[in-house]
Parts: structure tokens; sequence; C-alpha cells
């Protein structure tokens, strides 16, 4: 498809120096695994269920490269679902010189064979990301010894990094004199200062879409397709233990970038629906007023969901969420018990959570909760301290998983040091795993699972909540919701992964 409407943000290529010549870069975002779609985000970085998005962050890099010069070549191999000979042969393709792919968490030994075929096949320098990764010195470490065809890892926003690499490589600089990188020198494994990162986001060139073919493998669960992520915010400073992008300095993008994005999307794409693709929305107050109301008025005709703190949602948001085409607001519940959320330092107070919950649903928008089973402090009898907060602020889905203490995490350390970690095999590291991989002090892994599968089967087949998901003038929306209902009643019987 042509581009009917010019990039704004496409930067003049940079000069490079006399007898350079920028090498050829692949930007990749490796297979799915297991059949399982992945996220590999700098705020997401795990297998997903009944959701695709396309790859955000390979986007920024290749539109960073290419700003910068680079000849780049960007592969998607999980969102159309290619096989790994289709892959490999997509590499051969590009005769990459470097490589760069984010690696998911709970992915690390699938995620990297891109980097093994491109090293053993091309030569090619091999640079890989994951954020929680980065931040787990040992886990870096462990990373780079089972993955010796990985050159070097990126410890910063890629973005802002990955550039400097491929212009190093083209000098024939030392790693050392590049910022935000671990490498390997004479045996050990070295890191270079990590820099600070840009405090206007608007610096960044916009997403290289052009480089994706299409939107169509993209989807997600309420939204129609062509669907896309957008981003206007990254970081989050608030501090939740449990979290692995907890604390990181927040910066914008300006309204009018962002409107921009969209209008080219949905002029060059086709584009009907997106998700705000914020840790959380509404923190620098009338900035997100302003962005909402530039969307009522561009008209663009867009639905859209994001996610947001309970103590931070107004009701004048909610209001201009919902004219600007809001159709879902996904808020972290996190647990209905008083004691495993202070614990847990959110921040939020249940009345917070009902307060929210009420505001969204008197705006018409679906109210999604999520809640994580297993957090420090759980007993059977906050388990069913939740299940009664969630029966009473009734949300239209919730979604329980397990607590998961990533290795950059507080809580990782708290669940270490009581002997309540039950394995680092980092594969079964997700939050959609259907196992624990955790215990608490007042319950085994066995009654986590027992009471996961006990609340989910108490919520979802109740018959009034049921009845309330049908629209007497929308078969296409009760086919399709039966149809995910029916999937997550069988996942919950049969102690699968459910979302």
């Amino acid at each position: 498809m042509t581009d009917p409407l010019p990039d704004p943000f496409a930067a003049t290529s940079a000069a490079w120096p006399a007898g350079v010549t920028p090498p050829r870069t692949l930007v990749i975002n490796p297979p799915r695994v297991d059949g399982c779609t992945v996220v590999r985000e700098e705020r997401f970085e795990h297998r997903d269920i009944g959701s695709c998005y396309p790859p955000l962050s390979h986007l920024q890099v290749a539109a960073a490269l290419e700003a910068a010069g680079v000849p780049v070549t960007l592969v998607d191999a999980m969102g159309p679902d290619l096989s790994w000979e289709e892959t490999a042969a997509r590499i051969d393709a590009a005769r990459p010189e470097v490589v760069f792919a984010r690696v998911a968490f709970d992915c690390q030994g699938p995620d990297s064979r891109v980097f093994a075929h491109a090293r053993s096949r091309h030569g090619a320098l091999t640079v890989a990301r994951c954020k929680i990764v980065a931040e787990a010195d040992a886990v870096l470490d462990q990373y780079l010894r089972e993955h010796p065809y990985v050159d070097l890892f990126v410890l910063a926003e890629p973005d802002a990094v990955v550039v400097d690499v491929v212009r190093a490589r083209a000098e024939g600089r030392p790693w050392s004199d590049v910022p935000g990188i671990a490498y390997r020198e004479g045996g050990a494994i070295r890191r270079t200062a990590i820099p600070e990162p840009p405090a206007d986001l608007d610096t960044f060139p916009r997403p290289a879409w052009h480089l994706l073919p299409t939107l169509e493998p993209y989807h997600t669960g309420v939204l129609p397709p062509p669907f896309a992520i957008v981003q206007t915010t990254r970081g989050c400073p608030f501090q939740c233990r449990f979290c692995a992008y907890r604390r990181n300095r927040i910066r914008y993008h300006s309204a009018e970038r962002v409107l921009d994005e969209l209008r080219w999307l949905k002029a060059s794409r086709g584009l009907r629906s997106f998700l705000l693709f914020d840790d959380v929305v509404g923190l620098q107050k009338g900035r997100f007023e302003a962005l909402l109301r530039g969307l009522i008025e561009a008209r663009l005709g867009l639905k859209w969901a994001c996610c947001t703190r309970a103590d931070l949602l107004t009701e004048e948001q909610a209001r201009l969420m919902k004219r600007a085409g809001c159709v879902e607001v996904a808020i972290g519940v996190e647990s209905g018990a008083p004691a495993v959320l202070e614990l847990a330092q959110k921040g939020v107070s249940l009345p917070d959570i009902e307060r929210a919950a009420r505001i969204v649903k008197s705006h018409r928008m679906l109210f999604y909760a999520m809640c994580i089973l297993g957090l420090p402090g759980e007993t059977r009898e906050t388990v069913r301290e939740t299940y009664r907060f969630i029966r009473r602020i009734d949300p239209f889905y919730t979604q329980f998983c397990f607590s998961t203490p990533l290795p950059n995490t507080p809580n990782y350390a708290w669940y270490k040091e009581r002997g309540f970690l039950l394995t680092e095999d980092w594969s079964k590291y997700s939050s959609l795993y259907p196992d624990p991989v955790v215990r608490t002090e007042g319950m085994t892994a066995a009654d986590l699972a027992e009471m996961r599968a006990w609340i989910y089967r108490k919520l979802l087949f109740r018959p009034w909540y049921l009845l309330k998901k049908i629209r007497p003038f929308d078969w296409r929306w009760n086919v399709e919701g039966a149809r995910k209902i029916w999937q997550r009643m069988r996942a919950v019987h049969s102690g699968r992964a459910v979302r």
C-alpha cells in the first residue's frame, strides 16, 4: 500500500564520514513460541494469549536507524506467524551485517535462535535487548554465558542506543566507547554507563510503520482491526513491588505528535482501533485531557483502550475518554484484601478502585480488572476477600494471574529469602503461566492453583453475569463473546493458562 500522507517525523539521513559505509542492519521480531504470540516491549516482555500486538519497539529502533542513514530491513516473524524455516529465509535474504532483536524474558532460548543463525550464516554482529534481563545483573551474566552467539546486550532504551552501536561497528571503535551496552572482553562481561534517556520523546522519529506491509495480523480482544499500539508516554513513577517496570522516569510525547501518528496510520493503513500502550495514562494533569480533546476534534472515528490507576481516573477524564472513542479501561486491582495491597506498596485503596469502577461503568465503557494471586501475605481468606470485592465492583471481565517475581523487582528477593521461590526456570516466568512459580506463608503452589480455579468458576459461571454480556441486536458480539467465555471455561477446567 502506498502512503497517501508524508511522514511528518521522517528525519534527514545523517551524514557518515568519508570512507565509512553504514552496515546492512536487520531488525527482527522473533517467531511465536510454542504457538503463543509474544509481546516484546519495554513494558511487557512475555508470552500472551488472545492478542497479537505489532512490534512497536522494533519499529522505534528501525525508525532511529533509518533517520541515521542506516539501510534497514524489518522482519516481523511473530505477527504473520512465520515458521522457523520462513524466518531463517528472511534473515538470509537480508544478508545482515548487524542484527537487533528483543527477547521476551520467558522466551530467552527460543527468541535467541535468530542470533545464532545470523551469526553462523552471515557473521553478523548480534545485539539483544530485554529490560528485565538488563536490570538483573546475575540474569544478564547467565544469559550471555548461555548464548555465546549474542555479541552485545542493550542496557537502556534501544532506540537511544542501537544507532551508536551500528556507528561504532562501521567505524571500528571499541565497545567501551558506546554507552548503554554489555559486552564480553577477555573472558569478563563489561558494562558501559547507561545514558540519560531523552527528556522529550518527540525527539525520536515516528515508529517505522511504513516497514510493516499491513496491520492485518494484529488484533486484540474487544477492538476492531486494523489495530495498532500507540505510545504517548514512557515510564511509570510508582513503586509497586511486584512490577518489573516500576520507578522509571516519566516522559511524554506532545498531543499533536500522537494525533499526527494516528492520522497517518488511519490514512496509510486503514487504522480502526488502537491500544494506548502507556504504563498508565493521566499522570500529568491537563496533558491527557488535551490529547482527548484533540482526538474528539480530529473526528478520526477510532476505537481504543487503555490502562490506568484507579486513583488517577477522574469524571472529566472518563467523560472525554468516552467521547474520544475509548471502549475499555483496564485497571490493576491486584487484590481485594487491604493487607495484601499494603505489602505490595500499590498506593491505591479499595475505595479508590470502587470509585474508578463506578466512573468507568457510568460512562458505558468496559471495566477490565487485573488481579494477582499469591502476592506476599496471600492466604485462602485473602483470596476470598478478593472474590467478594470483585463481586461487589462487578467488572466486565477480571483476569487472575499468579504472582511472578521477576528478578528486577523487590518481590523477587522477598520470595527467595524465605524459600518461597519454587523455580528459577525463566521459561515459566510468565504471568499467564498455568502453574505458580511461588508459594506464600499461608498457601502452597497447589493451594494457589486450586483457589485460582475456584475464583474463576465462581465468577465466570454466574447466570446473571453471562446474561449481562448479551447485546440483543449485535449477533457478532454475542457469538464472539460466547466463544471467548467457552474457551476460558475450558481453560479453567483443564488447568491451562487463562487470559
